[in-house]
């Protein structure tokens, strides 16, 4: 992806909200807005970088990686095991074979 604001690259973007949905929000699909300004991923953007500005090179990174997203009702991330229930936009990784 060129003219980008993230100053890591996709690969490790992409490992690193994996190791998120396993070990933090144990959810089996994310939300970008979960992670766009999540402490742990604080280092991805400049603070200058807007909302939707991050959400768009997020959500391009997983596409490219494979990931499907829909809109749908699900469980959503707040932090410290906290969850709530709404229609969100949520990505899947891609399915494992073998």
């Amino acid at each position: 992806m060129n003219d980008t604001y993230c100053k890591i690259s996709s690969d490790e973007v992409v490992e690193r909200i994996g190791r998120f949905m396993t070990d933090t929000s144990r959810l089996p699909s994310v939300s970008v807005s979960e992670i766009a300004y999540r402490p742990e991923f604080d280092d991805l953007f400049e603070d200058f970088v807007g909302e939707r500005r991050r959400w768009m090179e997020l959500g391009k990174m997983l596409a490219e990686h494979g990931w499907q997203h829909k809109r749908m009702r699900s469980l959503f991330f707040q932090g410290d095991g906290d969850y709530v229930n709404k229609v969100t936009a949520r990505w899947f990784p891609p399915a494992k074979e073998g």
